[in-house]
């Protein structure tokens, strides 16, 4: 058992990005008996792991404030998917740290990691094409390539620490999820989440990038212990649709469709890493072999 004062993970969220990571957070941020940390992507082992681990376990402490203990204490950061050094480094310092990692069909990942690159204003210009996206960006395609991710985490990891969540569970299944989620990481699985069913991170664009910025940042705010009700309170006073008025479009609206050969040739691309990845989960996933 995790006690309250206890700043140390015992499970480690990895990714991929755009694999409803941000729901997943959220299904174990609701959870009474687990500690999350203010912000969902920590991303110590990937771009702070110069902070030191003191530093890292400062985003938890104090984050505990429910009436009940906390058994399970972690956090969510996609970037650790694909980066060559961190199963490492999640293994020196967290050897017995569950890891929870969520995929879905890499196609449909890679289009909305592109959407979500437009929506940040990462990618401008007139050109705002799949097509210019994928030439600009190699992560669209590498975050991509699940198994030979995978198996690096394996050399580190028994298989029974790492429970691979897909995105389309998620979406047929969304309680039997959450259920598995919270038996793995040693928490109450009768609990029901309030807005399992609701979708995180629904598709959209952006007028100002820079507007975004701030709403991020005044939501980060408030996730701090105590100060929840002040985003509750912004919501209820209309700002919410005040600012998705002033600020979100449609993707459709900025982003033309992608193009049929585009799509064909990303399958191709990843159909080995596809077939390797059936073979490390024992599980057919024939549908992302499949044209869409």
């Amino acid at each position: 058992m995790v006690s309250q004062a206890a700043t140390r993970p015992t499970y480690v969220g990895i990714g991929a990005q755009k694999c409803a990571s941000t729901w997943l957070h959220r299904m174990l941020e609701a959870h009474p008996q687990v500690c999350v940390p203010a912000v969902k992507e920590v991303d110590f082992f990937s771009y702070r792991y110069d902070r030191g681990y003191q530093w890292y376990e400062r985003c938890f402490a104090g984050r505990h404030d429910s009436t009940q203990p906390a058994r399970a204490c972690g956090e969510i950061s996609p970037s650790y998917f694909s980066e060559p050094a961190v199963p490492a480094r999640v293994a020196e310092y967290l050897p017995e740290a569950k890891i929870l990692v969520s995929l879905r069909d890499p196609v449909q990942r890679a289009l909305s990691n592109h959407r979500h690159e437009v929506k940040e204003g990462h990618l401008t210009g007139d050109d705002l094409s799949f097509e210019y996206g994928l030439r600009n960006n190699p992560m669209y395609v590498e975050q991509g390539r699940y198994a030979t991710h995978l198996k690096k985490w394996l050399r580190h990891f028994a298989r029974d620490q790492i429970l691979v969540i897909l995105m389309d569970d998620v979406e047929a299944d969304p309680r039997g999820v959450c259920r598995k989620v919270y038996e793995f990481v040693g928490v109450d699985e009768s609990f029901v989440p309030p807005g399992h069913e609701e979708r995180q991170n629904g598709s959209y664009a952006t007028r100002s990038p820079t507007l975004t910025r701030i709403k991020d940042a005044a939501y980060a705010t408030t996730r701090a212990p105590g100060l929840r009700w002040a985003w509750e309170f912004a919501a209820a006073a209309g700002l919410k649709p005040l600012y998705r008025g002033l600020n979100v479009v449609p993707s459709e609206a900025v982003i033309p469709p992608p193009q049929p050969q585009t799509l064909a040739h990303l399958r191709q691309t990843f159909e080995p890493e596809i077939r390797e990845l059936e073979t490390l989960l024992d599980r057919s996933l024939c549908s992302w072999l499949q044209q869409h």
